[in-house]
């Protein structure tokens, strides 16, 4: 991810999570009976461990036990300097932001951690839990793929509509869900981070999925940049898949791949010898066909 998709990111998450809530946290009668702290000046306030669960349906699935150890430790020195941050369902608060935070507090014996009440929905706790973990950088890009995708199917939104609640450029939100396509021996090499989203893009683009995995498990052997999975990918190409015209015959894999990078949406260039040539846009469901429809007129 970016800098510059980053800045943008956290200027929009911030108007999106008021635009969603109307107002920022808020206490309920549930936690002041939990305990006999009042709330702070920033709304924190403890809450027994035991009132607090993991969210199911948050988009981070993938949490290290040495990264939780070390967490474990700092917090048994330090304490929780940020509050987790909830809802509350059913007399129960659910974690909206801040799962590895719990899970470390527990690691280290905590009875009681700070917590951050917002009044959300089950549906708003989900936007929310995504907005918070992408915002912070949380997810590997599979997690970040899915959570995009759970946001489209669950309130059927459009790529642009998501694009514009994340903070970030619809075509980062294409290039995302293009990569849940490859082939499942890819995807487990990218949650556990061993391939990163620049040669998931790459092997995304692929028509064969034996060819993305034999690709994608020499690119983890070799230790292959991204670059080096690219020039790879053009080595081995059949020579009927080559182009046909000396003038773009060095070009026109950098052209489709700016395509590509810049749309989020997969392209076939062909060419003959005389100039002359198509170019394709793949789509795989009539969603993707209606996002790439908007695109294009709107252009």
């Amino acid at each position: 991810m970016n800098k510059q998709n980053t800045t943008k990111g956290k200027s929009a998450l911030g108007k999106g999570m008021g635009a969603l809530l109307g107002s920022s946290a808020s206490t309920s009668s549930a936690a002041s009976k939990a305990t006999e702290n009042k709330p702070s000046a920033s709304g924190a306030m403890l809450v027994p461990i035991s009132m607090v669960q993991g969210n199911k349906e948050q988009p981070r699935k993938i949490f290290k036990d040495q990264d939780l150890q070390e967490l474990s430790q700092s917090i048994k020195e330090n304490g929780i300097i940020q509050p987790i941050t909830v809802s509350e369902q059913d007399g129960k608060f659910i974690v909206i932001a801040g799962e590895r935070r719990l899970r470390a507090a527990r690691l280290a014996g905590l009875e009681s951690v700070p917590v951050l009440v917002k009044k959300a929905t089950q549906k708003e706790t989900l936007v929310m839990a995504i907005i918070e973990n992408v915002q912070r950088s949380d997810l590997n890009c599979v997690e970040e793929a899915l959570a995009y995708y759970k946001l489209m199917n669950e309130f059927e939104l459009t790529q642009e509509e998501v694009a514009k609640k994340i903070g970030k450029e619809r075509s980062t939100i294409a290039n995302f869900l293009r990569i849940l396509k490859l082939p499942r021996e890819v995807i487990q090499l990218l949650q556990k981070e061993e391939l990163s989203f620049g040669h998931a893009k790459v092997l995304a683009a692929l028509k064969n999925d034996d060819k993305a995995k034999n690709l994608a498990h020499q690119a983890v052997q070799e230790s292959w940049s991204v670059r080096e999975l690219e020039k790879n990918i053009k080595k081995h190409r059949p020579t009927k898949e080559r182009q046909s015209n000396k003038f773009f015959d060095e070009k026109l894999d950098g052209l489709k791949n700016k395509l590509e990078q810049r749309t989020g949406y997969q392209f076939q260039l062909k060419t003959n010898p005389k100039g002359a040539g198509t170019i394709s846009i793949k789509f795989s469901n009539e969603a993707e066909f209606n996002d790439i429809f908007e695109y294009l007129v709107k252009r």
